[in-house]
């Protein structure tokens, strides 16, 4: 398309590229974008099944209201307090288009998810970008930013790191706009902030069922809050956005405590054991609190590594943006992969 049709303010545009997903069946051993290692709850996949039925020619609920109250009755929290997105990134989206206009500042720490860059060009705010120190941790600078937006995700991605409680709500009683906190990897973590919903109107939190529900292919997010931000994103979001069997599923899935309890308690527990034997081989390990680790490797330089991991059909990610680069984002998965994982590093290296 010639740049003559394309607005100002996405002309030399740089897109958000997710990681590569290789197909189905070829033997990959893919550790690259923190999809959960376990299937998803039984009890889901028979509700997806029950539900692929002759009502698929209706449309679904234009809120999601089955979910909606389920996840409501999940966190103690109304119905009015909960909203469904196509997945994290959709819930995301939906709060620039809400909460800023053309000009406005959208103030976040980094490195942090590379999403956030895309959406201020399209949106035409203005990125307010704090640098994170060497500890991963923000600058006191990042709570009193004035801008009307702010995105925390915590954990951090792709670093791994945990703030915790006092660090978070620092940051949300600072500002006086509305402070959006992503906690799409926090069942990994210590604890969710959703104590701090009853006394932070202008805190939003973001959560997913892509990483500790299994269920990535299905692209369900959902987000808790006051109901007025709530009824901002209804606001702005599409006409059904998500389908009958999406709805069908996070009902499922966020009732299947035990099967979910199991899930996190295996990707803690593998976590710990993939950064032990990743620091035994000489890799700078950050501490993670998510479902990946992140990790820097020794004299080699991190492209040479990943390429040649890719060789062997196995992919990391790998970051090529200062100040993390040459550093991987190796996803949590099974005992096996990990250890093909690390009999490969043992030849790279």
């Amino acid at each position: 398309m010639s740049k003559s049709f394309v607005r100002r303010s996405l002309r030399g545009f740089q897109p958000y590229v997710p990681g590569e997903q290789p197909p189905d069946g070829e033997g990959w051993i893919k550790l690259n974008t923190n999809e959960s290692p376990l299937p998803p709850a039984p009890e889901v996949i028979e509700a997806i099944k029950a539900a692929a039925a002759d009502s698929l020619r209706l449309y679904p609920s234009p809120t999601a209201a089955p979910a909606r109250r389920a996840i409501a009755e999940h966190f103690g929290l109304e119905v009015s307090q909960v909203a469904l997105g196509n997945g994290g990134d959709e819930l995301i989206e939906l709060c620039f288009r809400a909460f800023v206009g053309a000009g406005d500042l959208v103030a976040y720490p980094t490195p942090t998810y590379p999403l956030l860059d895309p959406l201020c060009a399209i949106h035409e705010a203005v990125a307010s970008k704090h640098a994170m120190d060497e500890r991963w941790v923000w600058p006191e600078a990042f709570a009193v930013d004035p801008a009307p937006l702010k995105f925390i995700v915590n954990p951090n991605s792709p670093t791994g790191t945990w703030a915790d409680k006092d660090a978070v709500e620092a940051v949300v009683e600072s500002s006086s706009g509305v402070v959006v906190l992503d906690e799409a990897y926090v069942d990994f973590a210590p604890a969710s902030r959703v104590d701090l919903l009853a006394s932070h109107p202008n805190l939003l939190i973001l959560r997913t069922f892509s990483k500790s529900y299994a269920l990535a292919g299905m692209r369900i997010g959902f987000a808790l809050g006051h109901p007025d931000l709530v009824a901002a994103l209804d606001l702005v979001k599409d006409s059904y956005n998500l389908d009958r069997l999406a709805i069908v599923a996070a009902t499922a899935a966020i009732a299947a405590d035990r099967h979910h309890r199991e899930l996190v308690n295996t990707v803690v527990s593998e976590r710990g054991w993939l950064a032990d034997q990743l620091g035994r081989l000489g890799f700078e390990v950050s501490p993670s609190a998510a479902n990946f680790v992140f990790v820097r490797p020794p004299h080699s330089s991190g492209a040479s590594v990943h390429d040649a991991l890719r060789e062997r059909k196995i992919l990391v990610r790998l970051y090529d943006r200062e100040p993390i680069r040459g550093w991987f984002r190796v996803t949590v998965g099974t005992r096996d992969q990990h250890e093909r994982l690390m009999d490969a590093l043992k030849e790279i290296l």
